[in-house]
């Protein structure tokens, strides 16, 4: 037989083979391959959605382009999404049309045709759809493939607000805050924004804040500002954690609080708010809510200055001025003003103005003295009132000394300026600033390679690259401050070095490293923490966390451990769906709860296990308060994992089980069901202490037990301790 029928046949075997196996998830029906979807067993989904969609289900054809989409279950295929979607949408799916639509809006999988995108955005929002109409919308708004029209932009976010969408609802209210294509309403803005704002919209939270503490279109309401920054900050918006913590650091609406208000600017100044960084770098400059650290203050001042912020920019002026942390430079402190006074800045105009007319780090120059003095009178704000006035004074003080042709000059000068003409960045990187983003791209490529989770190489040293840094540190022995200092990237070198040699077998080898045992855990925010217990983690070499399901797990840092409380905070990726604690009355004896987690994992099905169960009592063995009693039936491996009550919110942590054997040696009998949980309180009080932002939810609500397992399954996750 030639070789050519030789792979005929063998491709023909595989044909049959395929089709064989194909054959019971053909039998499945749609119910089937969605309950896969929802419990994350994409691999079963896409098996049931298959030939359900290729015999024409809509529905199936829709689920089939989203798994492509994601690439879930199947590799990540835009061109295969889109094709299944168009499919669907052919047939009237109005959800397959809008991503259909979606995809020619931004050219993936399709080439870009905003054209053919608003055809069939426009022919989803003619079945309802929320989502399109609110494209649509943003489509008129920003004149992308339709001309810009405001009019039919605020038509169309109507629509899809009273369909329901919370972001259409944001941007009405955004559109009568700024007047863009309608008359300046803040009372109407403000109207929009609490219907977005009650829905838990983190932007409309942090927008209707702004407007009760300035009292545009409301009562000026420090208070009721306070309270809606919180709930955004709660979410992780790095605006609404920096505006409150400048509430607690003047006391508006708040118990002036100098702690608090560090706590909240660094949570903002850790996701890269600029503002932020500057506010909690003069907190260390002045010692209020930290301990004073002029090195510390320079490092948050220059992260801060380098996204263009004017005042930090002034004040590392200030620390370069006085010698604070760093050698007295006075021309270095000029150049510094002079990039803030360039921006615009009255203080940095200010403070540049008294250098020239004392010769301080500049030539002594009058005439450019009293520019800037002049320039800071005429724009500091009502609020900078004392500066304002010895800006004048000292103009004036100047002006005395001026010839009539120097004053003109100097006249000319100020009225000549522009924002903008001086506010070029530094011509050289100023020591200290830290790794360039070529050296920071390589250490990404490295912890990626090493098996760490630091996202794209992108260069850019955010949250996810500091986790992962910090994670490595841990392991090598260092001391694990997420930064790329020398000794690190030294460290990372070796151990990239060694991974790379170690195929081939020279040198001693390091014991290789082992999964030891498994918890579980669950994720309390949307910077990615994952709570579990000290137990699961202690004594691993390496702590790793799948970051999606059905994904390899990578290594995880441990941020904190709270061995009294048998309580453990991990850094996982940010994002996902995260779990909220139960608010208001603590939950009663005899109250339902689920248990979710991964028992016995290897053994059992490889998704969350949940069991049902309900309180026992409010405290543990020796009325340990800290701990609760349940009966939901727990194994070896749910340790970590969530307790929720029947409205799918948090009452506590998975922590112990009564050692059955043990107890009928000691009682004659045996237990049925004794098991233990670290209460809520207990667990919301060691996130406070960390700094970490949860969300909280009334239980008001009661669900169905399946429908709290199917959300709980959404923020669960495997907790693997390697040895």
């Amino acid at each position: 037989m030639s070789k050519r029928a030789v792979g005929i046949l063998v491709a023909a075997i595989a044909l049959v083979l395929v089709a064989a196996v194909s054959l019971p998830a053909a039998a499945q029906t749609f119910d089937d391959a969605f309950a896969a979807y929802e419990r994350g067993d994409y691999a079963a989904a896409y098996r049931g959605f298959r030939p359900i969609a290729e015999r024409g289900d809509a529905r199936a054809q829709y689920y089939l382009g989203q798994l492509y989409r994601s690439g879930l279950g199947v590799p990540q295929d835009f061109a295969e999404a889109a094709r299944w979607y168009g499919r669907a949408a052919a047939q009237g799916d109005a959800r397959a049309q809008t991503a259909l639509a979606y995809q020619y809006h931004v050219g993936e999988g399709v080439a870009q045709d905003y054209g053919e995108a608003l055809r069939w955005y426009r022919r989803a929002a003619d079945r309802g759809d929320a989502l399109a109409a609110y494209n649509i919308g943003t489509m008129h708004f920003s004149g992308k493939g339709v001309p810009k029209d405001y009019v039919q932009a605020e038509r169309w976010y109507r629509v899809a607000a009273g369909r329901g969408s919370h972001r259409a609802e944001y941007n009405l209210g955004y559109m009568f805050e700024h007047g863009t294509g309608v008359r300046r309403d803040y009372a109407e803005a403000g109207r929009w924004y609490r219907r977005a704002a009650e829905s838990g919209h983190a932007k409309a939270q942090h927008q209707l804040a702004r407007l009760y503490e300035f009292g545009w279109g409301v009562r000026q309401d420090y208070a009721e500002a306070a309270k809606w920054y919180r709930r955004a900050a709660d979410r992780g918006l790095a605006d609404a954690q920096n505006s409150l913590g400048t509430l607690y650091s003047y006391g508006q609406g708040v118990k002036r609080d100098h702690a608090a208000a560090a706590h909240w600017f660094r949570r903002a100044a850790e996701q890269g708010d600029a503002m932020a960084q500057s506010n909690l770098g003069f907190r260390y400059e002045h010692g209020e809510g930290v301990p004073q650290s002029y090195e510390e203050a320079m490092r948050w001042y220059r992260r801060a200055a380098a996204q263009g912020n004017a005042i930090a920019r002034n004040s590392i002026g200030d620390m370069y001025n006085l010698g604070r942390g760093v050698r007295q430079d006075r021309a270095e402190a000029a150049r510094w003003y002079r990039l803030a006074a360039g921006q615009g800045l009255p203080l940095a105009q200010y403070n540049l103005g008294r250098l020239y007319e004392r010769g301080a780090g500049v030539p002594r120059d009058f005439v450019r003295a009293y520019k800037w003095f002049s320039l800071a009178a005429a724009r500091a704000s009502a609020r900078e009132a004392q500066l304002r006035g010895y800006a004048v004074q000292d103009r004036n003080r100047v002006a005395a000394r001026l010839t009539q042709a120097q004053l003109a000059r100097a006249q000319r000068l100020t009225r000549e300026w522009r924002p903008g003409r001086d506010a070029k960045p530094p011509a050289r990187p100023p020591a200290g600033d830290g790794p360039d983003r070529k050296t920071v791209a390589a250490a990404q490529h490295a912890l990626a390679e090493l098996g760490y989770d630091p996202g794209p190489a992108d260069g850019v040293m955010g949250p996810r690259t500091r986790a992962a840094l910090r994670a490595f540190q841990a392991s090598a022995g260092l001391p694990a401050d997420g930064r790329l200092s020398k000794k690190t990237a030294e460290a990372l070198v070796a151990a990239f070095v060694a991974a790379k040699a170690a195929p081939a077998g020279t040198g001693k080898a390091r014991r290789p490293i082992e999964l030891a045992g498994a918890g579980s855990g669950f994720r309390v925010g949307a910077a990615g923490h994952i709570l579990t217990n000290a137990h699961v983690v202690r004594g691993c070499r390496e702590v790793r966390v799948p970051p999606a399901p059905h994904m390899k797990s990578r290594r995880v840092a441990v941020a904190a451990r709270n061995d009294a409380a048998d309580l453990a905070l991990l850094e996982g990726p940010a994002g996902g769906r995260s779990a909220a604690f139960r608010r208001g009355r603590g939950i009663r004896p005899g109250a339902g709860v689920v248990v979710a987690g991964y028992p016995l994992h290897g053994m059992l099905a490889a998704g969350v296990n949940v069991s049902i169960g309900s309180v026992s009592a409010l405290a543990g063995p020796g009325n340990d308060n800290r701990l609760i009693q349940i009966s939901a039936p727990v194994q070896p491996g749910n340790s970590g994992g969530p307790v929720l009550d029947y409205a799918g919110n948090i009452v506590g942590v998975v922590v112990a089980r009564l050692d059955a054997a043990k107890t009928a040696r000691a009682t004659g009998s045996l237990p049925q069901n004794v098991n233990f949980a670290v209460s809520a309180g207990t667990a919301r009080a060691f996130l406070d202490a960390e700094g970490v932002a949860y969300a909280t939810a009334p239980s008001v609500e009661k669900r169905a037990p399946e429908d709290v397992a199917a959300a709980a399954r959404k923020f669960t996750v495997l907790v693997e301790c390697w040895k």
